[in-house]
C-alpha cells in the first residue's frame, strides 16, 4: 500500500462514522416522534382504530364542537350520575366538566385498555371504568331502579357493533334511566336512528347536524318514555 494510501482513506473513515452517528441519531429521533404520536389524542385515537376498527367506529377523535353539542344536553344540576360510554380520548368527558357536571357524578366507561389509561391520566379526579358497557349496572353497582343515572351520553359504535351487543347495551339504559332523563348518542347517519332498537323505550327530543366534525355527524338526544 502506498504510504499515503492511510492518508487518503481518513476523511472516508470519518464521513462513515459521521453517517453512522447520523444514523442513530435519526433512529433515536423516529423512537422519540413514535411515542409522542402514540402519546398524543390523536395518535392514539388512529393507533387503536388500526388495531380495532369496529370497536372506535370513526378514524379520528370528535370534534370540540360536537362534544360541546352532546354535552349541552346534560343537565349540569342534580344529585344523579351521569354517564359516558366509549369516551375514546375524552373529548366528550371534557365538555361535560365545562358543562358544569361535577367530577364526582361523572361515570366514564371505556373498554380498550390504552384509552383507559390515557383516561385515567388526563382526568384524575373521574371515576374511569373498564368494562363493556353491556354490563353497565355491574360497573356501576347501582340498583335496577336507575334512579342514581340522570343521564347516557353515548359515542358507542353502534351500527358497527354486534346486534346482540347493542341490544344488550340498550337494555341497560332503558333499566338504568329514570323516566324524563336523556339518551344522548351521536351517529354518522343522516336519516332515521343509527339503529333500529334506540326507540324502544324513548322518545326523541332533538336532532342537530354538527358540521364541524370530520366526518360531519349528527346528534340525538332521546328520553327515557314514562
Amino acid at each position: 500500500m502506498p504510504k499515503n494510501a492511510g492518508v487518503a482513506l481518513l476523511p472516508l473513515i470519518e464521513g462513515l462514522r459521521a453517517a453512522g452517528a447520523l444514523g442513530l441519531r435519526y433512529a433515536a429521533d423516529s423512537r422519540r416522534v413514535a411515542g409522542a404520536i402514540r402519546a398524543v389524542p390523536a395518535g392514539l385515537f388512529l393507533r387503536e382504530w388500526l388495531e380495532a376498527p369496529a370497536g372506535v367506529g370513526a378514524v379520528w377523535p370528535s370534534s370540540e364542537r360536537l362534544a360541546r353539542s352532546m354535552a349541552a344536553r346534560v343537565d349540569p344540576q342534580g344529585a344523579g350520575l351521569v354517564v359516558e360510554l366509549g369516551a375514546g380520548t375524552g373529548v366528550v368527558t371534557q365538555a361535560l366538566l365545562d358543562r358544569g357536571v361535577p367530577a364526582e357524578r361523572l361515570r366514564v366507561v371505556e373498554c380498550a385498555p390504552a384509552f383507559v389509561h390515557h383516561l385515567r391520566r388526563r382526568f384524575p379526579g373521574v371515576t374511569i371504568l373498564q368494562g363493556d358497557a353491556a354490563r353497565l349496572s355491574d360497573m356501576l353497582g347501582v340498583d335496577a331502579a336507575g334512579a342514581a343515572v340522570d343521564a347516557i351520553v353515548s359515542s358507542l359504535p353502534l351500527r358497527s357493533l354486534d346486534p346482540d351487543i347493542v341490544s344488550a347495551v340498550l337494555d341497560q339504559c332503558r333499566t338504568l334511566l329514570r323516566p324524563g332523563c336523556p339518551l344522548i348518542q351521536f351517529t354518522y347517519v343522516w336519516r332515521g336512528l343509527p339503529v333500529a332498537g334506540l326507540s324502544d323505550g324513548f322518545v326523541s327530543r332533538s336532532d342537530q347536524a354538527v358540521w364541524a366534525n370530520l366526518p360531519p355527524a349528527r346528534v340525538i338526544a332521546l328520553e327515557r318514555a314514562g
